[in-house]
Order: structure tokens, then sequence, then C-alpha cells
């Protein structure tokens, strides 16, 4: 093979030599065969790199670079290293917590709570919740700071809540809110419940049987006061008898 490259060379050279025009014809061709072999050989060069790379990559892989840690953060989320069009970073340092709601290892900018049957753009949990990077319809129940809860009740500033309570003290939850601890009245739950009479004052909410509902302790009575409450009747039912309400030796206060 080599004997016949050499008496092809001798025999361009000697053709060359003879026409000066095939001479520069030849060398034009050296040159583009000469780049050609270049261009080739640093294309292979980068295949083999980047082929490399991506096999000895044990984390994560992303435009031929390898990287530790990846993430979804999200369209305004921060990231330290590259931020991919579909809002993943890819870094070789920690990367913070998210700064939404995160949710099986990704970060979502909403989360609300929207039942078993509420539609849900992103993913909804088994507990029914909707985690999602688009704004989540209003919810069919209470709405509250954002999240949306099945139950809505007035616990008073006492009452326990096992969801959240508002300053307004009105307790939002997604499981079942106990009854009132104290006294309800049109669907609230107060601390206190007195007959103040059709003249008397009251700090929260008179009902139409002269009777006051209110969560502060009450500074008028116009009936028996007994233990900070005011009660309608008082009776004496001896130390045996019956009361309805709050006995007291053989007295009994009520309002019934």
């Amino acid at each position: 093979m080599w004997y016949v490259c050499n008496v092809c060379i001798e025999v361009a050279n000697d053709h060359a030599a003879a026409d000066p025009r095939f001479a520069r014809r030849l060398g034009r061709a050296s040159l583009g065969m000469s780049i050609g072999g270049i261009v080739f050989t640093a294309v292979l060069i980068v295949i083999v790199i980047f082929t490399r790379r991506a096999s000895f990559c044990s984390d994560y892989e992303y435009l031929g670079e390898c990287y530790t840690y990846k993430k979804y953060v999200g369209s305004s989320g921060s990231c330290s290293g590259v931020k991919s069009s579909t809002n993943y970073c890819y870094s070789n340092s920690p990367i913070p917590s998210c700064s939404g709601y995160e949710y099986l290892g990704k970060c979502y900018t909403y989360e609300k709570y929207v039942g078993s049957s509420g539609s849900c753009s992103g993913v909804k949990s088994s507990t029914n919740y909707c985690y999602s990077n688009s704004s989540i319809p209003s919810c069919f129940d209470y709405e509250y700071r954002g999240t949306c809860y099945t139950y809505k009740k007035y616990v008073g500033s006492s009452g326990s809540c096992s969801g959240v309570k508002s300053s307004t003290n009105y307790c939002y939850s997604n499981s079942p809110i106990p009854s009132c601890s104290g006294y309800e009245y049109l669907g609230k739950c107060y601390t206190y419940a007195n007959y103040v009479g059709s003249s008397g004052y009251c700090s929260g909410v008179k009902s139409s049987t002269n009777y006051c509902y209110s969560n502060y302790l009450p500074s008028y009575c116009s009936g028996y006061k007994y233990l900070e409450n005011c009660y309608k009747y008082r009776r004496n039912v001896g130390s045996s008898g019956y009361c309805s309400g709050v006995k007291s030796g053989s007295y009994c206060y009520s309002n019934y």
C-alpha cells in the first residue's frame, strides 16, 4: 500500500512539474484535505470528551456538564448554577430550600386545599391539596390567607383550633371543629351568656330574650350574679333539689 501511494505521489509530482495549472489544482486539493482533516479531528475529540463526561456523571447531567444537585425552583427561584428552560436548577453547591411550597421534591408557587372534587392545574395530594405554579381558582368552602378550608367556626379567644385561628378568633380547618365549649349563639361561640334584661348593657350580642353573649366579663347584671355570671333566676331548691343551672348550697342559679 505504501509503495502504491509513493508511486501515485511521484506521478502527481511529475505531472505537476510538467503542467503548472495542474500543480495549482493539486495544491488547492491538498489544502482542502488538510483543513477537512483538522475539522474532523476536532469534532471527534469533542464527541469523545462529552461522551466520557456523560458516562462518568454519577449525579445529574445537563448540557454536557455534570452537577451534584438538581432541584425545581420555579420561574422566580434563585439558582447558583444553571437554570433550565423548565425551571430546574443544576448546581454543584447545595440548592436552598423551596421559597414556595414543596411537594414530592418539587417546588410550587401556590398551595391550596381544593377538596376531593376540586380541580387542580398542578398536582393534587392524597389530602386534596393542590400544588401548582399557576394561580389556583377560589375554593368551594372557606378561604383564609390563600388557603382553602372545609370548616369555619368562631371558637373565641380561648377555644381550641385544629387548623388556623384568625385574629378574630375564627377557626379554619379541614377537620370537623368541635362544638363550642362556652355558649353558642347564631353560629358563634361566646365565653359568657348572661341575662341583662331589656335595658341592660351588653358588650357582645343581645338576644331577643335579653341574654347577652359576650367574650368579656359582664359588668352589669339585672338578675342574680354568681361566680362572675349573671342569672335570671335564683331559687331555693333545698340540698337535694334539682337545679338546671348552677347550685350553691340550697340555691339554684339558672336562666330557665
